[in-house]
């Protein structure tokens, strides 16, 4: 009896196992529009590449045009860069991802705080970061790391008075 259930199961693996995916023809003609990219490749991708790029086009449909335009201008200036310089971007995504919500919080602030920059400042904080040594910039990594949210505000706080002291 088990003989024959591995055997009915080695029979019908590659049946279970197909793709589940939409195949090129399957697909609506907007997905096909937004997706003609893929066209010639469509049914050789993988299941998980299909699933996903269904997901990532569903979304842009759901987007309004100025969200669009931004999209398409950042996927111009990803498809410009170098391959070494795409899978550092990859990496730092992935750890990015893996952080804890507060840490990404933390992370997104930041961020703002340093968009919310004149650019001259921006410019300005990008090279002298550029210029540390490795060991430099571990050791502010560490530091921002090993203070208190209510260091980080503190600091924060500090910084926006010496912008808003600069600017008068």
């Amino acid at each position: 009896m088990k003989t024959v259930i591995f055997l009915l199961c080695l029979f019908f693996a590659p049946f279970l196992m197909a793709d589940t995916a939409p195949t090129w023809n399957n697909l609506s003609p907007e997905q096909q529009k937004m997706l003609s990219v893929y066209g010639d490749s469509w049914d050789k991708l993988p299941t998980e590449r299909r699933a996903k790029l269904l997901q990532k086009a569903d979304k842009f449909a759901h987007m309004n045009p100025e969200q669009q335009q931004k999209t398409l201008d950042r996927f111009e200036t990803w498809k410009k860069l170098p391959a070494d310089q795409k899978e550092k971007l990859r990496k730092r995504y992935k750890d990015f991802n893996s952080l804890p919500a507060d840490q990404k919080a933390e992370v997104k602030k930041r961020l703002e705080l340093f968009n919310s920059l004149p650019e001259n400042q921006k410019q300005s904080l990008r090279k002298k970061w550029q210029k540390m040594t490795p060991e430099q910039k571990q050791k502010i990594r560490e530091h921002f790391k090993n203070m208190t949210p209510q260091e980080r505000k503190e600091a924060r706080e500090r910084l926006a008075e010496k912008q808003k002291a600069k600017k008068e």
